[in-house]
């Protein structure tokens, strides 16, 4: 009896699962397997808890988000097919019988609660197609605190008991932070100055958004720092949370403008980052499930030309990897504009010309005999948008700002594909498989990888991974309203007044400083493994069991894995027996919360197949058997639906506490 665990299953651990059972059901030799799945909450959700409120919203089109691979995933193992989210949506809303039926939206962006039921419908769905020789065994009663390296398995420690275990995957995800030294003295220090306003807060953990605000009341000013997603959250929860109202601004403004009515239950907020800006609006998504635009300059074939042509196989993303990505940026913003200003045929005819000139001078001079200068794409502003007119005073910051915003909204509704602008930094989204190629397992050089997460990790975020426009659109009505404040321009940045028991937020010009009696820390945890708060990750690094992964000197977070996902010990020995996926080698791999996406060969459905496939391998080595007559290519990767008649029912154990357990 082969024993696998897997601890946290949620999106990650789910991808892991959903490998486990496609390869088990094309085990011709029929192994038996115990799975024992750990989690502390449901099985399936992770982050997008199925109790949060419908107004917190994820950022991706209904249509470009799945928790199942397809026939373009390749090197994962057989396919075992499954909807995706649109898919879930529309089959759930036409077998309800409840009531008229609701249209789909599969371009519209839904509550992130409503994509945990889907995730957790998702477990439910891969159980049912587990073979018969496989017994699951289900606990999530508690957290799991510890594993250790016994005799020749792990043991996993969970609620008291030890369960044995032949191969483990850590899928844990999201973590809690521990407090820094600075942030251990300013809790020190806000708490003493609780004495002089009994109001004052300090909230550096944002999630779960209900508990980070539940005691803000409308006679606070709330100070939040960040203009990300996070933020987005926190306003919606403090507005349309509290019963506020957005509704269209009628027949004389623009279709997209809002005006929010306050329910009163809001209070003052503060809103200042150190760009000064917010992030930029998704595009009303033209390309479908499919649609991605296939690069033409940064490709997978020239980032390794690049690599073998450095002398220690590391890139310097700044001087190589970012001119090809402009390129690309370019390619896709001319073609848009030439599009729409004269016709498909100009549009085509230019980019052959456009890639064909032999460098950036070839084609800075192509650009410059079609398209006016003032038209043209530009990279400085897309980094700094902001004009020194507008930094003048507080004011014209905030009358550019607004003009700044309503602007991104026309362009979100103009398109991914027809609006220049958001087809060029689309691109930054579609090519990110291809960025990861660079940076992942230190495939930069030590002072890039640390330009990249200080300087072009914000810059992507903002221009291609923001909110839905209708964000936007509502950010603009509340400070239209006066509910919202965001003038304080760049730099801007916040300290405690002790003797006053405040905030003070600073602005990017001197004076006029404004006071907050609540401060949130408008980001999300990321801790590496020495930060991070959970039993199980300390005793992981204490007995070297992990190691945190850096780069050089500089540590991006994360622990260390080798490109199948092992764990590499502190010893730098690679445990073939220990995976680790997700957030957990954020560091060591780049970008790692992206959800699987359908039709895009998912890095996320790529890394979990490598990994189990890289077990059953190992398992078969175990079992010693003989070889089994191989699996037809058709009997692998038929779907799931026609293989379902009359098989037997796998074994549950549901093991809600250590009293009903010990296998």
């Amino acid at each position: 009896m082969v024993k696998i665990a897997i601890i946290g299953l949620g999106p990650r651990g789910i991808s892991v699962f959903d490998r486990i059972i496609a390869y088990a059901r094309n085990d011709a030799s029929a192994t038996p397997l115990e799975l024992y799945l750990f989690d502390s909450k449901e099985f399936g959700p992770g982050c997008h808890t199925t109790d949060q409120a419908d107004h917190l919203l994820v950022n991706t089109v209904a249509c470009q988000m799945t928790q199942f691979s397809d026939d373009t995933v390749r090197g994962a193992g057989p396919l075992l097919y499954g909807p995706s989210f649109a898919d879930w949506l529309a089959s759930r809303n036409s077998m309800s019988g409840i009531g008229p039926k609701e249209e789909i939206d599969r371009n519209g962006y839904y509550s992130r609660a409503l994509f945990g039921d889907y995730l957790r419908w998702g477990f439910e769905y891969l159980k049912k197609l587990a073979p018969p020789h496989m017994t699951i065994f289900l606990h999530n009663y508690a957290g799991v605190d510890d594993l250790e390296w016994k005799g020749e398995r792990w043991t996993v420690s969970y609620d008291g008991c030890g369960y044995p275990a032949d191969f483990v995957f850590l899928t844990t995800g999201h973590a809690r932070k521990v407090l820094s030294e600075p942030e251990r003295a300013l809790t020190a220090k806000v708490e003493a100055a609780r004495s002089r306003n009994a109001r004052l807060q300090l909230v550096l953990e944002p999630y779960p958004i209900r508990n980070a605000v539940s005691s803000v009341t409308a006679s606070d000013t709330i100070a939040i720092e960040g203009m990300g997603l996070t933020s987005f959250d926190l306003i919606s929860q403090l507005t349309a949370g509290r019963g506020g109202k957005f509704e269209s601004c009628g027949k004389m403004e623009p279709a997209a403008r809002l005006r929010y009515r306050p329910s009163g239950q809001e209070p003052k907020i503060l809103l200042y980052s150190r760009s000064g800006l917010p992030l930029t609006a998704r595009a009303v998504n033209q390309k479908g499930v499919f649609g991605q635009y296939k690069p033409k300059f940064l490709t997978f074939a020239k980032v390794e030309q690049l690599r073998r042509e450095s002398g220690g196989g590391q890139l310097d993303f700044e001087k190589q990897i970012i001119p090809l990505l402009w390129c690309d940026m370019q390619f896709a913003y001319y073609f848009a504009y030439l599009h729409h200003k004269r016709d498909k045929i100009a549009a085509l005819m230019f980019s052959n010309e456009f890639m064909a000139c032999e460098n950036g001078k070839a084609r800075q001079a192509l650009i410059d005999r079609h398209i006016d200068r003032r038209e043209q794409l530009s990279w400085e502003k897309l980094v700094d948008p902001i004009p020194p007119l507008a930094l003048k005073s507080r004011r014209q910051f905030d009358d550019w700002l607004r003009g700044h915003m309503w602007r991104d909204v026309e362009h979100a509704l103009r398109g991914n594909l027809d609006s220049p602008v958001k087809s060029a930094c689309d691109v930054l989204r579609d090519v990110r498989d291809v960025v990861r190629s660079a940076i992942d397992f230190g495939g930069l050089y030590e002072h890039s990888h640390r330009w990249v997460l200080s300087e072009f990790l914000p810059i992507m975020n903002r221009l291609a991974v923001g909110p839905p426009k209708e964000r936007i659109a509502q950010l603009l009505a509340l400070m239209d309203a006066g509910t919202v404040r965001a003038d304080f321009g760049p730099g801007a940045h916040s300290t405690l007044d002790e003797g006053n028991g405040c905030f003070v937020v600073h602005s990017h010009w001197q004076g006029d400083p404004v006071t907050a009696n609540v401060l949130v820390r408008g980001r999300a945890s990321l801790p590496g493994p020495l930060e991070d708060k959970s039993p199980l990750m300390r005793k992981l690094v204490q007995r070297g069991i992990v190691r945190p992964f850096t780069n050089g000197q500089f540590h991006p977070g994360g622990i260390t894995v080798d490109r199948n996902m092992n764990v590499v010990a502190q010893d730098g020995s690679s445990q073939t027996t220990l995976w680790a996926l997700g957030t957990l080698v954020e560091g060591c791999k780049f970008y790692t919360f992206v959800l699987p996406r359908p039709g895009a060969n998912s890095t996320t459905m790529v890394d979990a197949g490598r990994a189990v496939g890289l077990m059953m391998d190992a398992i078969a080595e175990r079992c010693a058997k003989p070889v089994p007559a191989p699996v037809s290519a058709q009997e692998a990767f038929e779907p799931v639906a026609l293989r379902l008649v009359s098989e037997p029912e796998p074994e549950i154990v549901h093991c809600s506490s250590a009293a009903m357990v010990q296998s």
